[in-house]
């Protein structure tokens, strides 16, 4: 069996060396360039563009505008209120350390 994967490698390696010696492919011709459309063409084709991707955004009504900046502003304050506790207790703290020294 062992005999068997060593010929087995052995082939392997003289294909991988063979591989390596053969002449390199010849390159690629170059495309020819394409013809670019002309400015005004291209600057129409924004527009078009623009227009219809626009026209497929959803906007929210005012309802679900108002929920989410009630939202947005109750959690500023949840924080804000938070913060000051937090800085408030840590401030308190560090005077009665800076007292017992």
């Amino acid at each position: 069996m062992a005999e068997n994967e060593k010929k087995v490698a052995e082939t392997a390696q003289a294909s991988v060396a063979e591989e390596k010696t053969e002449a390199p492919a010849p390159k690629k011709a170059k495309k020819p360039k394409k013809e670019r459309a002309k400015l005004t063409e291209r600057i129409k084709k924004f527009w078009r563009d623009y227009k219809s991707e626009f026209k497929k955004i959803v906007w929210p009504s005012k309802e679900e505008t108002t929920r989410s900046t009630v939202v947005v502003v109750s959690t500023i304050v949840a924080f804000a209120a938070a913060i000051a506790i937090l800085d408030f207790i840590f401030s308190k703290g560090l005077t009665l350390l800076s007292h017992l020294g």
